[in-house]
């Protein structure tokens, strides 16, 4: 029974879905790749909804304010998952570190999984395609820029508008899984300390699941 006041969980209509259908609720600060990225995972028994950024406000508190309102508004079941997904390329600047910091902590005493990139989430999409060696300065990236350029290297072209989602199929995400949790010397941190994703942390609970 739908707890009072609160909307039914929103899954697709066109979809077959069941009650004991598992829900993963992504907030990003992106507007366009990451929406886009996890359709990959849609027609299982695991439904994704993306709560990207809109109108600007991709700020780690409003990010965060997303994923909170979501929780209020519909009924969930227990096994329904809430992910917090923020890029580190802003927001580890001094002038910015200890909000952030305080948004993670916040997070997770909400229960909400953390699913940060360092840089950003296009890292996570490049570990789909090459190994990235932590100790070379090449792929040591300190910008989003930098990270989209080996993209570009690597693809051809790439647009975060309008990815080609061919070349992130489930079979590239699970080796780039396996390529993140090598980079990641230190999985209790909140989030990367150096070039690395966390995003592999959702992404294996989905596989894991289908």
């Amino acid at each position: 029974m739908t707890r009072q006041g609160r909307k039914p969980r929103p899954l697709r209509r066109e979809e077959k879905t069941y009650r004991d259908d598992r829900l993963f609720v992504i907030a990003t600060e992106d507007t366009h790749a990451p929406k886009q990225y996890f359709d990959v995972f849609r027609n299982t028994r695991i439904k994704v909804r993306v709560l990207h950024t809109e109108d600007g406000l991709s700020s780690p508190d409003h990010v965060l304010e997303r994923l909170d309102n979501f929780v209020g508004d519909y009924d969930t079941i227990d096994e329904d998952e809430f992910w917090l997904m923020l890029d580190t390329d802003h927001w580890i600047e001094p002038n910015h570190i200890d909000n952030f910091s305080r948004v993670c902590a916040a997070a997770i005493n909400k229960g909400y999984g953390l699913a940060h990139s360092n840089p950003c989430f296009e890292l996570w999409l490049l570990l789909h395609l090459t190994d990235i060696d932590a100790t070379d300065p090449r792929d040591q990236f300190n910008r989003c820029a930098d990270v989209e350029r080996r993209l570009r290297e690597i693809l051809g072209s790439y647009s975060k508008r309008n990815i080609n989602i061919k070349h992130f199929r489930r079979d590239k995400a699970e080796i780039a899984v396996g390529r993140a949790e090598e980079l990641d010397e230190s999985p209790n941190d909140r989030w990367p300390q150096k070039t690395g994703s966390h995003v592999y942390r959702v992404v294996k609970e989905l596989l894991s699941g289908q």
